[in-house]
């Protein structure tokens, strides 16, 4: 909500939405909208599992949905104010997109959650510890500008954020990896967070290279390693590597419309835009990496959607299935146990 505000009030006028009372309303209006369905969508797995009766909803979701963006498209025509028109199209526009790229993105780390909280803090942290180190190798060792855009970005204090960054991730991962707690996934809404650990969090020990041993003394030749560490790796790379151009992206945008930050609420810091820039990509490739590499799908023929490949992920989509449905998977699954 608080993106969402900074990011209108670049392009609003208030001499004008003075004039316009009832559409100064829409924009909050397809907000509520846009973070009830979206929280609802992502999390629906879980709910389904909790209150199996929401499977009415969830049936007539795309239907609820239409319904209510055709309300707020109805509300927008019928505000239309003559010699008002422009401003009011640009900033229906500057809305919708800012729900595509800000709102709708974020959503998906609600989904990030649901799937184990370590998926959530790795990726806030390695974003958090990239600045810190940009900032501390920028001012002590930068020299060459990186970027125009942002003069004060230096590619010493990038790379410099790169290496440690990747450090950084590839530790946490591994202290995370060992609380159950983080790395469960959640499957309903009233259970207790515990599971059965996944092979992503099992360690395992790996041999160092023979010059690791003979530089420590034969002090450190093995060391303890899960699978999660190496997908931390990548996480922390995209978040040292490419989330900063999501701070450059809004860079460029204050500079285009000639303001410092996007708001005042972080003495010295800006306002939550200036701080979630990167955030909001790191979290949508958060999601887009789990559902590629991670966890990957399956599709259960004459279900639609794909489910994730897991225990938990087949369950709420045997949930969402029609009663008679679910009675004849139950008997396929009996026949199979006994043909076992």
């Amino acid at each position: 909500g608080g993106v969402f505000r900074e990011i209108l009030r670049i392009s609003q006028k208030t001499r004008k939405d003075r004039q316009l009372p009832y559409f100064r309303a829409l924009p909050w209006y397809f907000l509520t909208i846009t973070l009830s369905l979206t929280t609802t969508f992502n999390v629906r797995g879980a709910l389904l599992n909790t209150f199996p009766q929401t499977a009415v909803f969830y049936n007539s979701f795309g239907l609820i949905a239409f319904s209510l963006y055709m309300f707020g498209f109805v509300g927008f025509v019928m505000s239309l104010r003559q010699g008002m028109y422009r401003y009011q199209f640009a900033q229906f526009t500057w809305m919708a997109m800012t729900l595509i790229f800000i709102v709708v993105q974020g959503s998906l780390q609600v989904t990030n959650m649901m799937r184990g909280m370590i998926w959530f803090l790795l990726p806030v942290s390695c974003v958090v510890h990239n600045d810190i180190w940009a900032y501390g190798w920028g001012r002590s060792f930068g020299r060459t500008s990186l970027l125009k855009l942002s003069p004060k970005k230096t590619v010493e204090g990038f790379v410099g954020a790169w290496l440690f960054t990747m450090i950084w991730a590839f530790w946490f991962a591994g202290f995370l990896a060992k609380f159950p707690q983080l790395t469960c996934p959640k499957a309903d809404f009233v259970s207790p967070m515990s599971c059965e650990p996944s092979a992503l969090f099992e360690f395992a020990p790996v041999s160092l290279p023979s010059w690791v041993a003979a530089a420590t003394g034969g002090y450190i030749d093995v060391i303890e390693v899960c699978p999660v560490q190496y997908h931390a790796l990548v996480l922390g790379a995209f978040a040292s590597l490419l989330a900063p151009f999501g701070g450059f992206f809004a860079s460029g945008l204050k500079r285009a419309h000639k303001i410092k930050d996007f708001g005042d609420l972080i003495p010295g810091h800006g306002g939550m835009t200036d701080r979630m820039d990167c955030q909001i990509m790191t979290g949508f490739f958060t999601y887009v990496y789990l559902e590629s590499f991670v966890f990957g799908s399956l599709t259960i023929p004459g279900t639609g959607p794909a489910c994730p490949a897991t225990a938990v992920g087949v369950l709420a989509c045997a949930n969402a299935l029609a009663p008679q449905a679910r009675e004849e998977l139950l008997k396929l699954l009996g026949g199979a146990a006994v043909g076992v």
